[in-house]
C-alpha cells in the first residue's frame, strides 16, 4: 500500500468521493479512507441540485449519476384542511441541469466509488479509522487503526475531512461548530414499491402534524414526520409508523427501507482550514433539511476547494490560494442554512393562526405575477456569490459587471462549427479560461488582436449569440443554442471578455477599453495557467 499521497481524503460520503473525482481529474494522488466496510447502505440525502450536477460534469460523471436520477421535481403545499396554496415547479437550466432532482444516496455514492476504484491515481482504503494527525505547514501525517486493529501512518502535502458531522477531523484541529439546533424531532421514513407516483414533493403544512413526502427514482420514496411531545423512538412501532404513512397517502403497507428519528440543526465549523488540513461538507456545516441543501453544500464546498488544492500542489508559490476557501464559501453556506431556516417555518406552523396567515400569504401573491414567478421557480434560492476572494474589479465595471462578477457563469447548451452540441463547460474545460460573448463577427473582428496575446496562458473560447452563424477561426466559435445567456440575470455584457474560473464562477469582466488590465493580471500570476 502507498505511503505517500498529494492528498489524504478521511470519509467516503458525498464530499469526499466528490473531491477525490475532482483532484484525480487534475492528475492529483489520492488516498481516501473510510471507518467503515463500504459506502452508505441505507438512504440519507434525497434531493441533487443542478449546481452539484455541473460539478460532477467537470469530471464527466453526471451522465453516470443521472441514470439513477428521478430530474425536474418541485414542491405542492397543503394547508390544514389538505387544500393546495402553493405549487414551485421550476423549469429553469441556467446550469444545464434541471434544479431539483431526485437520487438515492447508496446508488450516487456507489457510482462514484465504482468510478474512482478505476483510476490510478485514487487508493481506496475502507475500515480505516482515523486516531491522529500531525499537522504541519507543508505537509501532513495521518494515522489509522484498521479492521484488525493495526496502526498505520500516511503522509500527504494535505489531508481534508469530509468525515460528516461528529468530524473526527474537526476535532484534531481544534474547531468547533457555532450556532444553533432545534427542539423538533422528526421521524425520517423511506419505502420501497412506493404507490404514490404523484412526481413532486408534497408538503403538509398542518399545526397539528407537518408532514412531507418527497419522490425518488426507481420506486423509492420518503416520508418525514414532525413527532409531538412525548413520540420518542423508543415508542415509534412499525403500526404507529405504518399509521403515520396511512394518513398522507397510499403507501401504509409499503416495504420500509428504514426508519429514524432525527434533531435539526443550523451550525457551522468555526475553522475551515488549518495549516495543511481542511474540512468540507458536514463536517464543516450542517443545515436543516426543509430546502434540501445540506448535500449539495458540501459538493459546493469541493468544488470550491478541488481546482485549488490541485494549483497548490501543482504551483507551490500560489499555496495561499486555499486561504480563500472559507472566505468564499462562509456567506452562501449561512445563506442557504437560513433559508432553511425559513422554509421550516412555513412547513411547521405553530398554531391555526400562523397557519392562516401563511396560507393567505401565498395565495395573495398569485395577484402579482412577478412575485408569483419569483416563488414558483425558486429564484428565492440564494445564488453562489462571493464577494471577495479570486475575483478582480478594475474600476471601471459597470453595475451589472459587479452583479455577474463572483457568480456561476450560465452553461449554455451550445453548438460548434461542424453542427455538434454540447454544453459549455465541455468546451471551457477544468482551467481558467477566458469567453468572448459577441453578437456578430465585426466585434471578433475589432479583438482579435488582443486575443492572440491573451490566449498565451488561458484557453480562449469565443461565444456567439444565437442570431450570429458560426464562422471560422483560430479559436473555438461555438453559438449558444437556446439563446441562455440573452435572457440571464444577471445578463452576461455583448462584446465583453470574460474570465472564468475552473469551478465555472465569474472572476472578471473586461471590455475592449480596458483589455490591457487583463493581460497585466495574466502575465503577472502563475494561477492563470496551471
Amino acid at each position: 500500500m502507498k505511503k505517500k499521497f498529494d492528498v489524504i481524503i478521511v470519509g467516503m460520503g458525498p464530499s469526499g468521493l466528490v473531491l477525490c473525482g475532482l483532484l484525480n481529474n487534475y492528475g492529483v494522488k489520492v488516498g481516501i479512507f473510510e471507518k467503515n466496510k463500504s459506502t452508505v447502505t441505507e438512504p440519507r440525502a434525497v434531493s441533487i441540485d443542478d449546481e452539484s450536477l455541473r460539478i460532477l460534469q467537470s469530471f464527466s460523471l453526471h451522465q453516470a449519476v443521472l441514470r439513477n436520477v428521478s430530474q425536474n421535481y418541485g414542491s405542492h403545499y397543503y394547508d390544514a384542511k389538505g387544500r393546495l396554496f402553493l405549487k414551485v415547479e421550476p423549469n429553469s437550466r441556467e446550469n444545464g441541469f434541471f434544479k431539483r432532482n431526485a437520487f438515492d444516496q447508496p446508488t450516487f455514492e456507489r457510482t462514484l466509488w465504482k468510478h474512482l476504484e478505476k483510476q490510478k491515481n485514487v487508493n481506496i482504503n475502507f475500515s480505516h479509522t482515523l486516531v491522529s494527525i500531525k499537522n504541519e505547514i507543508n505537509r501532513v501525517t495521518a494515522s489509522f487503526v484498521d479492521s484488525k486493529g493495526l496502526k498505520k501512518s500516511f503522509q500527504a502535502k494535505y489531508l481534508v475531512g469530509c468525515d460528516g458531522g461528529q468530524s473526527t477531523v474537526r476535532g484534531l484541529i481544534g474547531a468547533i461548530m457555532k450556532g444553533s439546533s432545534f427542539n423538533q424531532n422528526w421521524l425520517v421514513v423511506d419505502v420501497d414499491k412506493t404507490c404514490n407516483f404523484f412526481r413532486h414533493t408534497q408538503v403538509y403544512c398542518s399545526p397539528k402534524r407537518s408532514s412531507i413526502t418527497l419522490p425518488g427514482p426507481h420506486g423509492i420514496r420518503r416520508y418525514e414526520f414532525k413527532l409531538k411531545d412525548g413520540e420518542s423512538s423508543e415508542k415509534l412501532g412499525e403500526d404507529f409508523i405504518r399509521k403515520l404513512l396511512v394518513s398522507v397517502g397510499k403507501d401504509g403497507k409499503a416495504k420500509i427501507r428504514r426508519s429514524q428519528v432525527y434533531q435539526f440543526h443550523a451550525l457551522i465549523s468555526s475553522e475551515w482550514k488549518k495549516k495543511s488540513v481542511a474540512i468540507a461538507g458536514d463536517a464543516a456545516h450542517l443545515s436543516p433539511p426543509f430546502a434540501g441543501q445540506g448535500m449539495n453544500s458540501g459538493i459546493r464546498d469541493v468544488g470550491n476547494l478541488g481546482w485549488k488544492l490541485a494549483l497548490a500542489i501543482k504551483k507551490p508559490k500560489s499555496k495561499d490560494i486555499l486561504e480563500t476557501y472559507f472566505l468564499e464559501r462562509k456567506e452562501h453556506c449561512w445563506a442557504l442554512i437560513n433559508l432553511a431556516i425559513r422554509m421550516g417555518q412555513i412547513m411547521v406552523p405553530k398554531n391555526r393562526f400562523s397557519s392562516f396567515f401563511i396560507v393567505s400569504f401565498f395565495r395573495l401573491i398569485k395577484i402579482n405575477k412577478t412575485l408569483l414567478n419569483y416563488v414558483s421557480q425558486m429564484k428565492y434560492r440564494p445564488k453562489p456569490k462571493i464577494g471577495r476572494g479570486i475575483i478582480y474589479f478594475h474600476g471601471k465595471n459597470t453595475r451589472n459587471d459587479k452583479k455577474l462578477i463572483g457568480t456561476l457563469f450560465p452553461q449554455p447548451l451550445v453548438e460548434n462549427i461542424k453542427g455538434k452540441e454540447s454544453y459549455l463547460d465541455d468546451v471551457l474545460g477544468n482551467k481558467f479560461s477566458l469567453v468572448f460573448y459577441i453578437k456578430n463577427i465585426d466585434a471578433y473582428i475589432s479583438f482579435e488582436k488582443w486575443l492572440n496575446k491573451l490566449s498565451k496562458t488561458c484557453k480562449v473560447v469565443v461565444l456567439l449569440h444565437q442570431s450570429c452563424m458560426i464562422f471560422p477561426s483560430r479559436y473555438e466559435v461555438i453559438r449558444d443554442s437556446n439563446n441562455l445567456l440573452e435572457n440571464s440575470n444577471p445578463r452576461v455584457p455583448e462584446n465583453s471578455v470574460v474570465l472564468i474560473r475552473p469551478d465555472k464562477l465569474v472572476s472578471a469582466i473586461y471590455t475592449k477599453n480596458n483589455l490591457h488590465y487583463l493581460a497585466d493580471l495574466l502575465n503577472n500570476d502563475e494561477i492563470f495557467s496551471f
